[in-house]
C-alpha cells in the first residue's frame, strides 16, 4: 500500500533490436627471449634462426625477417632484435595460441667483446670520391648505425667521426656522439665502395692519340693563371608589369636580363628596355604581355638577371677550392654561384680571303678548294678599290660562289647552306645572317665591272671572327646519378 506520491515506469518493447558493437584493439609488440639460460652473452648479428608459431625467422642488420624468398632473398620485415639483450620483438605476428619458440640457430660473442675504433683498407684502390657507405650495430640498443665519406673523404654523423684516403684506400673510424665513446658490434661493420681501375684508351676509339692524357683519363680544368667566370642568377617576382613600369633590381651591372611568366616562357624582348649598368627595367607603353611569336602569357612575371665576373686563378687546391686575384663585386650565396672555365683565344677578327675567279663553274663537281679549277674568267672583280665587306657580327666560317646565271644576275652560294639569295652586279649584294640580322658580307656594285658570262664563278671564303673549340666529353661507365646532365657553352667578346 502506497500513501502519496508517483511511480514512473519505463518498458522496452520485445521487438526492438540492437547491432553488435565491434571494436578493433592492436595486439601489443611480441618480445621472445632468445637466450633465457644465458647472460652477459651478444648475439652475432646474422647468426640467428628461430621458428615461432609455424613461421621461421631470420636476423639481418637487427631486422627480424620471414618469408625469405630462395631467388631474390627478399623477405617481409616483421619485427627487430636486440643482439646485447637477446631479445626478439615481433611487431608482426600470426593470430593463435602463443607458442615457444625454437632458437635453430645462433652465435653468441662475450659480452666485452666491443670496440669504439676501427682501421681499414679497401680491397682495392683509389676509391672513388663519395663512395664509402658504412653500416654497424650499436651494442647498447642494438640500432643500425650507418654513414658516408664526403667527396673530400670525411665522414662526420651524429654516431661516426673519421676519414678514407681515396688514393689508398686507409680509412680510420670512431663511434662517438662527440663525447661519450658508441661501442659497436665488430663482427656487424660493413662497408661497401666504388674502386676503380684504369684501362687502356684506344686511340681509334677516342680519335686521339691518349698519351699526354692523364692515367686515368681525368683532366684538371682549373689551374693557376687560368681565367674563370663566377657566376650567379636571381630572381625578381613582377607580379603582372603595367605599360611604362620601371623595376629597380637589387643589384647592377647585369650581364643579362630577361622576363619569364609563370610558366618560364620568356616575355617578348621588344616589350621592355634594360639599363644592365644600373639594374632597372622599364616595361614598354603600350604593352603586349607576349612571347616572341606573339602568344600570350600568364602572370605572376618574374624577372631573371645573372651577374657575373671574370677574374685570374691565383691558387688551386685539390679539394676545389679556387683563388682569385681580384674581389668579386657582389655578397653572392656560394650553394648558388657557379664557376667556370673560360678558353682565351686573344684578338679574333672577321676577314674575307682565298678570292679568286673560274670561267667554268661545274654544279655536279663544284669547286669548294681554295684553288682555281681550269682559266680564270675575262672578267675581274675590284678588290683592290672595293674589297669584300664582312662585319664580324654577321661574318661565319664559310666557302662562297657567286655562280652567274646572266651577264649581270647571279646566285650566292655557300658550300654547306646551298644558294641563300640571287644579286646583280647592278646593286649591292648583301645577303642576311638570320642569325645576327647583319649581313654575311656586302660585295659592292662599283667593283662588278662588265665581260662576266653565264657559267663565270667568283670563289672566296670568309672567316668569324670566333674561334673554333672542340669539346670531348668523358661519361663513366656504370649506374646513372643525374637525371638531366648538360652543360651551357657561352661566347665572350668585348669590342674596341
Amino acid at each position: 500500500m502506497f500513501n502519496g506520491g508517483s511511480i514512473t515506469a519505463i518498458a522496452q518493447a520485445s521487438n526492438l533490436a540492437h547491432a553488435p558493437h565491434t571494436e578493433n584493439i592492436s595486439s601489443p609488440e611480441l618480445s621472445i627471449d632468445l637466450l633465457p639460460l644465458m647472460e652477459n652473452a651478444v648475439l652475432l648479428p646474422g647468426s640467428i634462426v628461430f621458428e615461432w608459431n609455424g613461421e621461421t625467422y631470420f636476423d639481418r642488420d637487427g631486422k627480424l625477417y620471414r618469408d625469405i624468398s630462395t631467388e631474390t632473398n627478399a623477405g617481409v620485415q616483421v619485427g627487430q632484435i636486440d643482439y646485447s639483450g637477446g631479445n626478439a620483438t615481433l611487431a608482426v605476428y600470426p593470430s593463435g595460441t602463443v607458442n615457444s619458440a625454437s632458437l635453430q640457430a645462433g652465435a653468441t660473442i662475450g659480452s666485452g667483446f666491443q670496440i669504439e675504433n676501427v682501421s681499414f683498407r679497401t680491397p682495392g684502390s683509389p676509391i672513388r670520391q663519395g663512395s664509402l657507405q658504412l653500416t654497424a650495430v650499436r651494442v647498447d640498443n642494438a640500432d643500425v648505425i650507418t654513414a658516408t665519406a664526403d667527396f673530400n673523404g670525411v665522414i662526420d654523423t651524429a654516431e661516426v667521426q673519421g676519414n678514407i684516403d681515396v688514393t689508398t684506400g686507409w680509412c680510420e673510424l670512431s663511434f662517438t656522439d662527440g663525447t661519450n665513446p658508441i661501442y659497436v658490434i665488430p663482427q656487424s661493420i660493413r662497408y661497401n665502395c666504388i674502386v676503380e681501375t684504369n684501362l687502356p684508351l684506344d686511340a681509334e676509339l677516342i680519335g686521339l692519340d691518349p698519351v699526354r692524357l692523364p692515367a686515368d683519363g681525368r683532366v684538371p680544368i682549373f689551374r693557376a693563371g687560368d681565367i674563370v667566370v663566377i657566376s650567379h642568377a636571381s630572381s625578381t617576382d613582377a607580379g603582372t608589369p603595367t605599360a611604362g613600369q620601371q623595376i629597380s633590381l637589387s643589384r647592377d651591372h647585369q650581364a643579362e636580363i630577361t622576363v619569364e611568366d609563370s610558366g618560364g616562357i620568356l616575355l617578348a624582348s621588344d616589350q621592355y628596355t634594360v639599363d644592365r649598368e644600373a639594374g632597372t627595367i622599364d616595361f614598354a607603353s603600350p604593352l603586349s604581355l607576349v612571347d616572341s611569336e606573339g602568344g600570350s602569357l600568364s602572370a605572376p612575371f618574374a624577372i631573371k638577371d645573372r651577374v657575373e665576373h671574370m677574374s685570374v686563378l691565383s691558387d688551386v687546391q685539390i679539394n676545389g677550392d679556387l683563388s682569385i686575384i681580384s674581389p668579386v663585386p657582389w655578397d653572392l650565396p656560394a650553394t648558388e654561384t657557379t664557376v667556370s672555365s673560360a678558353v682565351v683565344y686573344g684578338d679574333m677578327q672577321a676577314r674575307v680571303k682565298s678570292f679568286f675567279s673560274q670561267k667554268v663553274w661545274t654544279s655536279g663537281e663544284p669547286n669548294w678548294t681554295d684553288f682555281i679549277i681550269g682559266d680564270q674568267t675575262t672578267a675581274q672583280y675590284n678588290t683592290i678599290n672595293y674589297p669584300v665587306e664582312s662585319t664580324n657580327k654577321g661574318a661565319i666560317y664559310g666557302k662562297w660562289a657567286i655562280i652567274f646565271t646572266s651577264s649581270t644576275g647571279f646566285q650566292v652560294v655557300e658550300e654547306k647552306l646551298g644558294i641563300i639569295g640571287t644579286g646583280s652586279t647592278t646593286t649591292d649584294t648583301a645577303p642576311v645572317n638570320p642569325e645576327a640580322g647583319v649581313p654575311y658580307f656586302t660585295i659592292k656594285a662599283e667593283g662588278w665591272g662588265s665581260g662576266w658570262a653565264t657559267g663565270n664563278a667568283v670563289r672566296f671564303n670568309t672567316d668569324g671572327c670566333l674561334a673554333s673549340v672542340w669539346v670531348c666529353r668523358t661519361v663513366l661507365s656504370g649506374q646513372g646519378t643525374e637525371t638531366n646532365d648538360d652543360f651551357t657553352l657561352q661566347i665572350r667578346g668585348d669590342a674596341d
